[in-house]
């Protein structure tokens, strides 16, 4: 309903959340670089992958009491790094075939983090500790899946991290990478 060339309130809010959901989806699709180690019996090297991080949920510590402290896929910057906990998916795309550990070049990988804010509430410097499930298939059709821990450090407002995971199995020990998020 427009009334004299005006917007009801209605319209513009509805106007504001697809905005908001498109905006955060199209940032969304940037992915992180990684680094994940190719390695054999005789041979290493690192292989460079795209990452994409997807959080499903999101319970934070330090929500404001008259609203609720979770939140599903769209998570507030604030409420990540100033100290929460979230259940998030991994997609990995490797940029070239693994020659030393015949892995395929995709992989998923579903786990759970903390979040613990060290520097001003978490916006200078934020922690995660994280454990992970990754399904990754080789070349000869078998399965490569590892169990996985990761330690990230983020900054500038959590913008900017970086990342480690160590695999407990697997032809692949560890990988690593900048993580950015965009909000």
């Amino acid at each position: 309903m427009v009334l004299y060339g005006t917007e009801t309130h209605a319209q513009s809010r509805h106007k504001n959340y697809f905005t908001e959901i498109s905006t955060w989806t199209l940032l969304q699709t940037v992915p992180s670089s990684f680094f994940i180690q190719d390695r054999n019996e005789s041979d290493t090297r690192l292989q460079y992958a795209l990452q994409w991080n997807v959080t499903p949920v999101n319970f934070s510590f330090n929500a404001n009491k008259l609203i609720s402290p979770v939140q599903f896929f769209i998570v507030n910057p604030v409420r990540r790094y100033g100290g929460s906990a979230e259940i998030f998916v991994q997609p990995v795309w490797a940029t070239s075939s693994f020659k030393n550990s015949d892995l395929t070049r995709f992989s998923l990988s579903a786990g759970a983090r903390i979040f613990i804010p060290a520097v001003e509430s978490g916006e200078y410097l934020s922690f995660s500790l994280g454990a992970k499930y990754r399904l990754r298939k080789n070349n000869s059709g078998g399965s490569e899946n590892t169990y996985a821990a990761e330690i990230s450090s983020y900054t500038f407002f959590g913008i900017l991290g970086f990342q480690f995971n160590y695999n407990f199995t697997g032809s692949s020990k560890y990988d690593f990478g900048i993580c950015l998020k965009y909000y």
